[in-house]
């Protein structure tokens, strides 16, 4: 599932704090190491020869076999070109650094290589607390009911082999969204009893859908718990993740309801903005043909 790990770095600590989940996943998975520079085109030889002692230094602190490369031109675009050209690519990245590959953060770069890369990302904040990096004991897999959104499940399913951790299946049973749906008169009698009724029944239904899921994967030999929760999807997640501390996020790109937008969308910006745990990014195939 993953051969190959691009970790792109632009000399910054910054940017290197997405070294340990690179190396993690790179032995795990028995994959090839990349460690990536890119140079403005223009660039004088002697930045360029500065850029691969940079990496050659890097790839010997990291040990093993790493492999290095400088390329030239738009970071975003030959990031994105150079992944293309590997078996089964996985990339992971902080979202900040500096230079031509520095502002990350919901930034052009970080959405171009999510969009065009086609493979796997791994996000890492730099403000994120270090616990231990690299290690992975358990995986938030937020899921909305589409196939779209299970399209995180087999990556998930694959680093629980890899890394022996848990999964945990989350439904957010978003209820609040109901109520401003209804055309329910508020002064109704009955107002209240429907409301309450429709809620349960998204609740049930999110709760049978969860744990038929998780079933069907623990039939697959993984270890697997099953959460629904009430209320916003941003908000009900970011409270799962701050009490549950997961090691990892993996998500879909798309889905739909809490997970419609593209990329950055409502759910995967706010877990990336405002929580503590990097996010692995899906881009499903129709979601990549689909931009």
């Amino acid at each position: 599932m993953i051969r190959s790990v691009v970790v792109p770095l632009d000399g910054s600590e910054l940017a290197e704090a997405a070294l340990p989940y690179g190396r993690a996943l790179s032995e795990r998975f028995g994959a090839k190491l990349y460690l990536v520079r890119v140079v403005d085109i223009d660039a004088p030889a002697e930045i360029a020869a500065e850029a691969r002692d940079y990496l050659a230094r890097v790839a010997r602190q990291l040990g093993g076999e790493t492999n290095i490369t400088v390329r030239y031109g738009d970071p975003a675009a030959e990031i994105t070109d150079f992944v293309l050209e590997l078996d089964d690519p996985a990339i992971a990245m902080t979202t900040h650094g500096r230079s031509g590959i520095g502002r990350w953060l919901f930034g052009s770069v970080a959405d171009r290589v999510v969009r065009g890369a086609g493979a796997p990302v791994l996000l890492i904040r730099s403000s994120m607390p270090q616990r231990e990096p690299g290690v992975v004991r358990s995986i938030l897999v937020p899921v909305d009911g589409s196939a779209l959104a299970e399209a995180a499940i087999p990556y998930a399913s694959e680093l629980e082999r890899r890394f022996d951790a848990t999964i945990h299946l989350v439904r957010v049973a978003e209820t609040p969204e109901i109520y401003s749906l209804l055309s329910v008169p508020a002064g109704a009698p009955t107002s209240a009893d429907v409301l309450n009724q429709l809620a349960q029944q998204l609740v049930e239904a999110a709760t049978s859908y969860v744990q038929e899921l998780g079933e069907r994967l623990r039939g697959e030999g993984l270890r697997v718990e099953t959460h629904v929760l009430e209320g916003i999807a941003p908000e009900q997640l970011l409270a799962f993740e701050r009490e549950r501390q997961p090691d990892l996020v993996v998500m879909a790109t798309h889905g739909r309801s809490g997970f419609s937008r593209v990329v950055f969308g409502s759910v995967a910006e706010r877990l990336l903005r405002e929580g503590t745990v990097p996010l692995l990014l899906i881009r499903p195939p129709e979601a990549a043909q689909a931009s």
